[in-house]
């Protein structure tokens, strides 16, 4: 346990060292995220936290499984490496999404053929179970896009796909800890600890993770679970840590990012545009125009999440099917009635009538100019 526990705070020193001089080089060199109409912030706020949250987290990872001698996934590794140069480069300077698509192919296949992370079964899902191999990697592939990509979606308000984040390698961390993976679990911790350095700042408008550090949350998250579905397979039927409906449990974990950008496209495809077209349909636009507060609409989002998870839990005998039908229909259900509630009380506002009552918390923004570091 000492070694899970050295792994985060030394990953949290590094990161919490790292962001300030982050934010001075940003600010030196005038390197900001464009405001325009789609952003909420109105000030310039860098976007390279993310390069703190690897950093932390890859010096902790490789530090303490060099000390005890732990068989980390060299080529997870090397594929968070790859990720984290095509996120800065769009950070830096924006990239064609099919480089960013292709490179991310590139790192999906390295960890499929060489790191052996893939889906090797549905596990009943649909009543199918084991894979012939190159519908493994094909489906392997999608899946690894498919989240990286929802999890950078999300990255909208301060401290959102942080403290997701956080939440969930903190969860999946403790599971390897006890199936005794430990290898895996130092994962987990060392992202864990690397975050909350950088969320420091982040709830505070002073930084945003920008794709360097979503792309790679969103990558290893997706790598992680994968990883849990093979561990799980592993486990003797009467261990009490084995999950019989595991693809249900995980799609619970990533439901809020997964939802969110199923929903979103649909939208879009329906309004005759690209789904890749940018605007304000997501989750935590339409409780930000509740003029809620970021760190209340992140509660809201991160709490919800984590009742999908707990029922998840208490269902696991209901399998994988009935389960993932059952909680997407909630899901997109609640999204429904907050997007009325949201486009009742803009257009409430907007005609001059009475809004509905909502409390808000002081919480001001506060300047990073004006801030010492």
């Amino acid at each position: 346990m000492l070694e899970i526990l050295f792994c985060t705070l030394v990953a949290f020193a590094i990161s919490l060292v790292l962001t300030p001089e982050i934010i001075k080089i940003a600010h030196a060199y005038n390197k900001h995220d464009e405001i325009n109409e789609r952003k909420i912030h109105t000030s310039n706020v860098p976007r390279f936290g993310g390069l703190a949250v690897f950093f932390g987290f890859l010096i902790a990872t490789l530090l303490f499984s060099t000390l005890w001698q732990y068989m980390i996934n060299v080529h997870l590794i090397i594929a968070l490496v790859l990720i984290v140069i095509i996120g800065f480069r769009d950070d830096f300077l924006p990239l064609k999404p099919k480089f960013k698509l292709a490179v991310e192919i590139l790192a999906s296949l390295l960890i499929i053929h060489f790191g052996n992370i893939r889906i090797e079964s549905m596990h009943g899902l649909f009543g199918i179970d084991e894979l012939p191999l190159w519908t493994s990697y094909g489906l392997t592939v999608f899946t690894l896009i498919v989240v990286t990509n929802a999890v950078n979606l999300i990255d909208g308000i301060d401290g959102l796909a942080g403290s997701f984040s956080l939440l969930m390698f903190g969860g999946y961390g403790c599971w390897f800890y006890s199936a005794n993976d430990l290898a895996t679990s130092i994962f987990c911790f060392g992202m864990v600890g690397a975050i909350l350095g950088f969320l420091i700042f982040n709830y505070r408008t002073l930084i945003f993770m920008g794709d360097t550090g979503s792309l790679v949350i969103g990558f290893l998250a997706a790598a992680i679970s994968l990883i849990f579905l093979q561990d799980n397979a592993q486990l003797p039927l009467d261990s009490p840590l084995k999950f019989p409906s595991p693809v249900f449990f995980i799609c619970s974990i990533l439901g809020f990012p997964l939802i969110d950008t199923i929903r979103v496209f649909a939208i879009r495809v329906a309004s005759g545009r690209s789904p890749f077209s940018p605007d304000k349909n997501h989750l935590h636009h339409s409780l930000i125009s509740l003029d809620l507060p970021h760190y209340q609409a992140t509660a809201i989002l991160c709490t919800t999440n984590m009742a999908f998870v707990g029922l998840a839990y208490l269902g696991q005998g209901v399998g994988d099917t009935v389960g993932i039908l059952m909680a997407t229909g909630l899901a997109f259900g609640l999204a429904h009635w907050l997007k009325k509630r949201s486009d009742a009380y803009l257009a409430a506002k907007k005609a001059g009538e009475p809004a509905p009552h909502i409390e808000v918390a002081a919480h001001p923004e506060p300047h990073p100019q004006e801030i010492s570091l």
